[in-house]
């Protein structure tokens, strides 16, 4: 075995980008993120056009592209299958270490050594944020999310509509705008008459909630698949979840290691602003922005979201800042 001072530098972290835009802007965080360890596993929504991705994602020896491909759409579990999908061909592959996720958009804010230090001293970690449900921080405790149902008026992110089951007391308290939106359904050949049954989330595990970004060990993407493998009703159920993203993985994790093991999971490792005043949330990070995120604590190894396209600056930044070992 390796000495613990140099252990770091064999540790493998799989990466899985999910990307929908810009693969310049992939490609850029590839190239920040590549080791002689490091292996890329890139989803590229089935809307967007794969060709450029291909022509400049190709030739880098390190990068796998996810082989079944699913639909990206807001708030949908397309984006939960291409997780499963890039989960499969990292165990596929025989990879140790650690997975990542993380978007198109996301960019590393310490240097590859930190982040493979920082994983290493911490083996064996979920980072991933777990909140029980009914959570107060999201409207009526986030269980609309679980017990209604989410029909897709189109691809256009937020263009959606949920129904509570037919007959419960939220839709007869609201019948006329539900039946309008039912109507509505229909004209656009969408079979909404799934609301017949109340849902009921899975007896087996308890719901939680929490960010879609988070990092874990092939270990825990093992039990993870194994699990998904013996209950083939889970994504059933989660067909009509808003944003099962952050409810369907993060439930399962928890149940694995317990509902209230705080030592097997820990908080993610990405940061994200959701705070700040009068900007479309989460923010969208430019070169105003660099002490704030060279001002994050150790553990938070990565940040999201940037666009190369709108500010490039913050990203030449952070560069400079992570080759110069500071």
């Amino acid at each position: 075995m390796a000495p613990a001072d140099t252990q770091w530098k064999e540790l493998h972290i799989n990466y899985i980008i999910l990307a929908h835009k810009n693969p310049a802007q992939v490609a850029r965080l590839i190239q920040a993120l590549s080791t002689d360890t490091s292996r890329f596993y890139i989803h590229v929504d089935k809307n967007t056009d794969i060709h450029p991705f291909e022509r400049l994602l190709e030739p880098i020896k390190s990068v796998s592209f996810v082989h079944s491909r699913e639909k990206g759409t807001w708030g949908d579990l397309g984006i939960v299958k291409a997780t499963i999908h890039a989960l499969q061909q990292i165990v596929a592959d025989q990879r140790t270490g650690y997975c990542v996720l993380l978007s198109g958009q996301d960019y590393p804010i310490k240097s590859t050594d930190k982040i493979a230090q920082y994983l290493t001293r911490n083996q064996g970690i979920n980072f991933m944020n777990t909140t029980p449900l009914p959570s107060s921080k999201w409207n009526r405790g986030g269980m609309d999310r679980i017990e209604y149902y989410k029909f897709n008026l189109s691809e256009k992110r937020g263009d959606y509509v949920i129904l509570p089951p037919l007959l419960t007391a939220d839709f007869l308290q609201n019948r006329s705008y539900y039946t309008s939106t039912i109507k509505q359904l229909l004209r656009r050949k969408t079979n909404p008459w799934a609301i017949l049954k109340k849902r009921h989330f899975p007896g087996y595990l308890r719901p939680f909630c929490g960010d879609q970004w988070w990092t874990i060990p092939v270990e825990t993407a093992h039990k993870l698949l194994r699990f998904l493998e013996d209950h083939p009703d889970y994504f059933r159920y989660h067909q009509h979840t808003l944003l099962p993203d952050e409810i369907a993985i993060q439930s399962v994790i928890r149940h694995l290691f317990g509902a209230e093991d705080k030592m097997a999971i820990r908080p993610t490792v990405t940061y994200i602003n959701w705070e700040r005043q009068g900007v479309t949330l989460p923010v969208t990070f430019d070169h105003n922005d660099i002490q704030e995120l060279l001002n994050q604590p150790e553990e938070m190894l990565f940040a999201r979201k940037f666009d190369m396209e709108t500010d490039a600056k913050i990203l030449d930044l952070l560069d400079g800042y992570i080759n110069s070992g500071t």
